[in-house]
């Protein structure tokens, strides 16, 4: 199974008309309009203009959506807490003249945030794009960030085990 038909099968599990969602990197909008589909409200950010303008064409027919342009470490001055789901897809925008690429220090920030925001029984996606400059840093410094602090990674998923194939973590927030 593709990666992202994995994650949008996981996410018409995960979430309802009553759920706010945050779609982390809107890339060309194709998770931020299932996610208008399916949930309450959508936020979604992006650095990349041309991420933001692309997303805002896809999800035109939608009202319960708003994009922003802005680094996803900043979610905390747009949110506040009770956020069901967080998506993050990393690397870079798909067929852009824009080389730019999400960063690892800088995801980790933005995990933590996400994390803190999220409600009790609340879910963050992750999919690692390994092939990009930079994708394995973030690969490595979140995992190890997982592990250390007891993230409930529930599912792991590779389509195929090659050294560039994308790896989705599904994260659940359980505080006792």
């Amino acid at each position: 199974m593709r990666t992202n038909t994995f994650v949008h099968k996981y996410l018409k599990g995960l979430i309802n008309k009553e759920d706010i969602v945050v779609d982390m990197t809107v890339g060309n909008g194709n998770d931020t309009l299932l996610l208008c589909q399916l949930a309450k409200e959508v936020i979604g950010f992006d650095i990349n203009e041309e991420a933001i303008i692309n997303t805002a064409n896809r999800v035109k027919d939608y009202s319960n959506v708003r994009l922003i342009k802005d680094n996803h470490i900043n979610i905390d001055l747009y949110l506040n807490e009770g956020i069901k789901l967080f998506i993050f897809n990393l690397g870079y925008l798909p067929h852009s003249d824009n080389p730019s690429t999400t960063k690892a220090s800088e995801t980790l920030i933005a995990f933590k945030k996400a994390y803190s925001l999220l409600k009790d029984n609340g879910y963050i996606i992750i999919t690692f794009y390994l092939g990009h400059k930079g994708g394995y840093d973030e690969y490595y410094l979140l995992t190890d960030y997982f592990k250390n602090n007891d993230i409930n990674v529930i599912e792991k998923y590779q389509a195929h085990s090659s050294l560039k194939e994308p790896i989705v973590y599904i994260i659940k927030k359980v505080t006792t």
